[in-house]
């Protein structure tokens, strides 16, 4: 569905995954955490600060450590934040983990903001154009060339 998530501090998502835990040590089972969306322009100054990369722009969005100060880590990239539409409760995925701080404890985690992207998603997987056909082509070849 990948719709826009309201800019307040009390939204919240879920993301699961297999990376690192509190030890730094691999995750033996699959684990969630519950993270609060966190401010755009607060996580923004935070990692453009003294021009460092990667940048953040309107295309993705962060969210803050657990209540108990938890956080994603090493391994967790890639995963889902899935959140509740406060309408009508149905659950979607907001955005895919990007990248965050190190496992910092006090920093923020940056995901692909997927309503940004759903317009090509969309055309890619229905096939609306002969341009999408033509990618998706071209991308399962040069994936199993590789292989």
């Amino acid at each position: 569905r990948g719709e826009d998530l309201a800019e307040a501090a009390q939204e919240k998502g879920i993301i699961t995954g297999w990376g690192w835990g509190v030890h730094f040590t691999p995750a033996e089972s699959l684990k969630h955490l519950v993270l609060p969306v966190a401010s755009h322009s607060f996580c923004k100054a935070e990692y453009n600060r003294g021009g460092s990369t990667p940048t953040i722009d309107d295309n993705m969005f962060c969210t803050g450590a657990s209540k108990y100060q938890e956080n994603v880590c090493f391994g967790d990239a890639g995963g889902a934040l899935a959140v509740q539409d406060p309408k009508d409760g149905r659950v979607y995925a907001a955005g895919i983990l990007s990248f965050d701080k190190a496992c910092a404890v006090r920093k923020y985690a940056v995901y692909m903001k997927l309503s940004a992207y759903m317009p090509w998603i969309n055309s890619v997987l229905r096939g609306d154009s002969e341009k999408s056909a033509s990618l998706r082509s071209s991308v399962m070849s040069e994936m199993f060339s590789r292989q």
